[in-house]
């Protein structure tokens, strides 16, 4: 059985961004939640929910990654979802960039970072309650971008390349746990393009691409989640489902 079809689950949601709080939002109103435990920099927008517990995390502080999930451990026994939203494109000093001579390794380590190296602490705090012997998910977002094969048109190194690592990085630890956590479906999940404070610079008036809301966006992701099987643990999916080459 599926994860988000059994009768009680414990989920942890990691980032109070767009995406990130429509998750929250959509998994209380039409799952079977008992404990939900939302990981945030910024503090999230009120959710009076007595399901929801906040916690402090930021993914470039290690500290705040073991506290965060040593919390976790102390307030129930196994997790069943956890969806790590997490996730920089741009910042202060900080844009895409078009072409080499942009590139600064300032920009590279800041948003490999955030964008790939807080993947497996995040999952090595918790590993511990993803393994039982009920069906668990691990799922992570990426960009298509991210695909080294899908690379047709060049550009965002930085971006690019972190999403490339957080690939790498998700598709190893998915063949570990294939051995440890035989119940749990590890998977990438590309968002589309979302009317999210990530991607609006980059979303003009004209752009000829769906946009979508982060409502439609969080349902679209958990109807991907609530198909998968353990088989397709290790996988690279669209939110429409499609699988996405690496």
């Amino acid at each position: 059985m599926n994860a988000l079809q059994l009768g009680n689950i414990n989920v942890v949601i990691a980032g109070s961004g767009g995406i990130g709080a429509a998750m929250v939002q959509h998994l209380l109103a039409s799952y079977p939640v008992e404990k939900l435990f939302w990981l945030h920099r910024s503090e999230p927008a009120d959710c009076n929910d007595p399901r929801v517990i906040k916690l402090f995390c930021d993914a470039t502080a290690p500290a705040s990654i073991v506290a965060a999930t040593e919390a976790i451990s102390q307030g129930c026994e196994q997790l069943h979802v956890v969806i790590n939203t997490v996730g920089m494109l741009h910042a202060q000093g900080i844009t895409p960039e078009k072409r080499l001579r942009d590139v600064s390794l300032e920009a590279m380590l800041e948003l490999a970072t955030v964008n790939a190296f807080f993947l497996p602490q995040l999952a090595a705090g918790l590993a511990p309650l993803l393994r039982h012997q009920q069906a668990s998910i691990l799922a992570s977002l990426s960009a298509r971008v991210g695909s080294i094969t899908d690379n047709g048109m060049g550009g965002w190194y930085s971006y690019r390349a972190s999403k490339a690592a957080h690939n790498m990085l998700l598709k190893t630890l998915a063949r570990e746990w294939r051995v440890s956590h035989k119940l749990c479906s590890v998977v990438a999940l590309h968002p589309g393009t979302v009317d999210t404070a990530l991607s609006q610079p980059y979303t003009p008036a004209n752009y000829r691409k769906r946009v979508l809301t982060t409502p439609e966006c969080a349902e679209a992701l958990l109807g991907v989640l609530g198909g998968l099987t353990t088989e397709q643990s290790g996988s690279f999916f669209s939110w429409e489902g499609e699988e996405l080459p690496w």
